[in-house]
């Protein structure tokens, strides 16, 4: 299961970002709290996040396939320390928290 407290803790604290590659849509329905937005075809674009390449990089998506693929690019790109939270779907079900808008 998904570890939503760890998760929160580390960018609570500044020690990792949770990447949310979903598009303004989805985002708009609802997102994990401690997310920021990164859609998905800038990456595919070789457009990278403005994140030291060593931070720790959850990425997440809707059910877990996009974030998959952005944690392949990231890497491909030199980034480090990423791993893929999957999606809000299990986010939710581990009890996280989702904000609107």
């Amino acid at each position: 299961m998904l570890d939503v407290k760890k998760i929160t803790e580390e960018v609570a604290g500044g020690e990792a970002v949770l990447l949310d590659v979903r598009g303004d849509a989805e985002w708009n329905e609802g997102h994990a709290a401690p997310a920021i937005q990164y859609e998905y075809p800038k990456l595919e674009r070789g457009e990278m996040p403005d994140i030291p390449k060593d931070k720790k990089i959850y990425t997440m998506c809707n059910m877990g396939g996009r974030a998959g693929r952005a944690k392949t690019i990231l890497e491909k790109e030199g980034f480090t320390n990423v791993e893929s939270a999957k999606g809000l779907i299990q986010w939710k079900d581990a009890g996280g928290e989702v904000l609107k808008g």
